[in-house]
């Protein structure tokens, strides 16, 4: 500055240092340096609970440091800069988790015995046990939050044992799934004019999942010699059952549906009695709605069935379950001559020959391709109804058993345009009239059925 008073030139010379640059190196020397910290932590010998020691860490100080760079850069120093690190303590230390070591052994002190149905036992071991147990640190409450005079001082940071309620309540689950049933209607059938039980009833069995976490959380609190435990089920009796055969109303024959298929593949008659077999034995509730799609249920080869030939949309292609037609075909008639309401029926889209016995006019037809067709019927007797199912060669019958209240009495089925070519369309019809005990005819039904010719659908697809 003087020389400048007297017109002198000056050099004079600055240097800056780059931060950005320092950061990551001092971030890198905090990893280097830096120990962790690590909470003491719980470990089981043999059933027996160990704490393994906490562990204090150190950390750098980084902010303390990156001043201590700068001030040693301004002053063109070279000495050593002590690194400014801290402590830390450990959350859990391990006086606090040793104090609590009698609590943690009460736990696991034994296994415990779940017993069940009378024979059944289950043992939840003492390695389930400590799954369950929970251990962390109890923070102290503080006075600013609380205003509590107690708070003011404020004790050392403890140790809490907790148990996972939702582990629990995971494992009860579980245990649920293996013993929970559903109740199971007896399987029955009409022998001789007599109903006979020819499959036994289940009843329906449920665990009580909150009584059964409830109770193993007391137990824990328990010695080792009491920790049995007897599970609380919830029972359901089955709908049907050997108790109540004579409040069901089955003691008659409501009706029989017959249709005779000669000339059918054995591919399709391999399908037909294995549909038929669904619905041997079917129970229906009164005011229940029968769905054939719904029960017959999977169609495919894990379930009986082969490929055979079956309409769908504007051809004829292979497909499994080929046939099943004439099962809800005959059904339908069962249905009719029972005097039942018919909620939901579809005719083939072309007359089919397989159909025709024994009037010689198509139209007593129900086709199912479950769950965009399918043949529904209530039962509306007001007891229950039982199917039985016989297939004998070309012929198969539906039998419905109940309490008679009504019957169906068929007339036609009559051509109204066309006739049996069923290369060309036609228009058949025919009724239905429900008679009462009396004979009276309480109800008419019409049925009309249109067909297209049967050329309209070529076989185009094989099965692969």
């Amino acid at each position: 500055q003087l020389q400048a008073l007297v017109g002198h030139v000056a050099n004079f010379s600055n240097f800056t240092y780059d931060n950005s640059r320092l950061v990551p190196y001092i971030v890198q020397f905090d990893q280097d340096l830096g120990t962790p910290v690590a909470d003491a932590s719980l470990s089981f010998d043999s059933g027996h609970p160990q704490v393994t020691p906490a562990q204090s860490g150190t950390r750098l100080d980084l902010g303390e440091l990156t001043l201590l760079v700068a001030d040693r850069l301004s002053q063109t120093s070279n000495d050593t800069i002590p690194a400014p690190v801290y402590q830390l303590a450990p959350t859990l230390d391990t006086a606090s988790l040793t104090a609590v070591i009698d609590q943690l052994g009460g736990y696991v002190a034994g296994p415990i015995t779940l017993s069940y149905s009378g024979t059944e036992t289950t043992v939840i071991d003492q390695k389930t046990i400590i799954s369950w147990i929970q251990v962390g640190s109890r923070v102290p409450k503080s006075f600013v939050v609380t205003h509590d005079l107690s708070d003011l001082y404020t004790p050392p940071s403890s140790a809490s044992v907790t148990l996972n309620k939702s582990i629990i309540q995971q494992y009860v689950s579980e245990l649920a799934s293996n013993i929970d049933q559903t109740a199971q209607n007896a399987g029955l059938a009409m022998q001789n004019g007599n109903l006979t039980v020819v499959q036994a009833s289940r009843t329906g069995v449920k665990l009580d999942q909150t009584g059964t976490v409830d109770a193993i959380i007391a137990s824990l609190g328990k010695a080792s010699s009491d920790r049995e435990i007897t599970l609380k089920l919830n029972t359901t009796q089955a709908d049907v059952n050997e108790n109540n055969l004579d409040s069901l109303g089955i003691k008659e024959q409501l009706s029989e549906g017959e249709t005779y298929f000669p000339g059918s593949p054995s591919a399709r008659l391999t399908n037909v009695q294995a549909g038929a077999n669904k619905f041997n034995g079917v129970l229906l509730k009164p005011g229940e709605t029968f769905s054939f799609g719904k029960l017959l249920g999977d169609v495919g080869p894990e379930t009986g069935y082969v490929p055979e030939l079956v309409i769908l949309g504007d051809h004829e292609e292979m497909q499994y379950g080929g046939g099943l037609c004439q099962v809800s075909s005959t059904a339908f008639r069962a249905a009719l001559a029972a005097g039942l309401p018919i909620t939901e029926r579809v005719n083939h889209a072309f007359a089919i020959s397989y159909y025709t016995w024994p009037y010689n006019v198509p139209g007593l037809d129900a086709t199912i391709y479950y769950p965009q067709v399918d043949f529904k019927f209530v039962n509306d007797t007001g007891h229950y109804i039982l199917m039985q199912t016989i297939m004998s060669g070309y012929d198969l019958k539906f039998d419905f058993f109940g309490t008679k209240t009504k019957s169906g009495v068929i007339r036609g089925p009559e051509f109204v345009t066309g006739s049996n070519n069923a290369t060309q369309a036609s228009h058949t019809v025919f009724y239905r009239d429900v008679l009462d005990l009396a004979g009276n005819v309480i109800k008419t039904d019409k049925f009309d059925t249109y067909y297209k010719p049967s050329t309209d659908f070529p076989v185009t697809k094989q099965f692969n």
